[in-house]
């Protein structure tokens, strides 16, 4: 196990209420205990061996008479510690999980879901077009990254064939890597993030992607916002000590899916505000169609300073090269 950090939730499900045992009025005594409840979380693990977690949050309806809970399930499936849940293996289950503790009992599940990175599998999870972006964005990371470096990751805001020009001279002297790869969504970068920037833990993985799951593979919002919180989460599980730094989606001159990502910007804000690790970087709101090139997706090599300046509001620190 790579991590225990202060994490947060990947929790859905339904509510199960368990009365105290013993707490009730009329039994041992006058206490009233009250009751005991705990959410159904799902978890993911991926067959490359990345994994989602899962924070479980017991709620005693008396909250004075909140006790230490004792977790008893299948220990082949996953593992409970400190009451965050990790999946072990990468099979679906549904895995019974029994809350005991002096005065309280109840029951909920864990919802493990297993994805295979297989194209045959899941047409999503289809990478064999992009090969040589791999090969490129590994060889790069390969020879300079290290822990003090800022890796530049996701779609084509990233690839050196539309960043590369302003990073000639905003990158001067800077330990950053630009690794990006044109065309790709989420759903690739939970794919290949872990191959491309290997072992160490960068300083920083700054992040623009969402985009193509809507203009490319039509995703609906919900499977888009489902697989950005799954690919941030493997991102920390794997890499704890990096600060993961998202640029929300930008909006495009053609704006067949513009409410779609507008929602998604939303939720996604909402959710990474909870956690110390990951930040929404908002450049949608601050890049207009007139910062766009003659293609009116990618911004123009002069519009590209609204992004580092963004980033650097964002408390996102790029190292100088020693």
């Amino acid at each position: 196990m790579r991590f225990f950090d202060k994490i947060a939730t990947f929790t859905v499900g339904i509510l199960l209420t368990a009365v105290a045992l013993c707490g009730m009025a009329g039994c041992g005594g006058n206490e009233n205990y009250g009751s005991l409840s705990i959410e159904d979380v799902t978890v993911y693990i991926d067959s490359a061996g990345h994994y989602t977690f899962a924070e479980l949050q017991p709620e005693f309806s008396v909250p004075d008479k909140a006790e230490d809970i004792t977790y008893t399930y299948d220990e082949s499936s996953i593992r409970i510690e400190n009451g965050i849940v990790i999946p072990i293996k990468n099979v679906s289950k549904t895995v019974n999980v029994r809350a005991e503790s002096e005065h309280y009992e109840t029951s909920f599940h864990v919802e493990v879901w297993a994805i295979r990175l297989s194209g045959s599998s899941n047409p999503l999870y289809d990478v064999s077009a992009f090969s040589s972006g791999i090969s490129k964005g590994q060889e790069k990371c390969a020879e300079a990254l290290t822990q003090n470096t800022t890796v530049f990751i996701g779609d084509s805001f990233m690839d050196d064939g539309y960043i590369g020009e302003y990073m000639q001279t905003f990158g001067v002297g800077k330990d950053l890597i630009t690794a990006g790869i044109s065309s790709t969504t989420s759903f690739h970068w939970e794919a290949i993030y872990s191959d491309i920037i290997g072992e160490t833990a960068p300083k920083n993985i700054v992040i623009h992607v969402g985009t193509n799951n809507f203009y490319d593979e039509n995703c609906s919002a919900e499977a888009t916002q489902t697989s950005l919180k799954r690919l941030f989460m493997y991102l920390h599980t794997s890499y704890a000590s990096s600060h993961i730094y998202w640029f929300n989606i930008t909006q495009r001159a053609n704006v067949a899916y513009a409410d779609m990502v507008t929602q998604t910007n939303a939720y996604m804000a909402e959710w990474c505000e909870a956690y110390d690790w990951v930040t929404c970087v908002d450049t949608c709101s601050k890049v207009t169609v007139d910062m766009l090139g003659s293609d009116g997706v990618h911004p123009k090599t002069e519009s590209y300073s609204v992004f580092t300046d963004a980033l650097a509001e964002a408390g996102c620190v790029i190292e100088t090269l020693a």
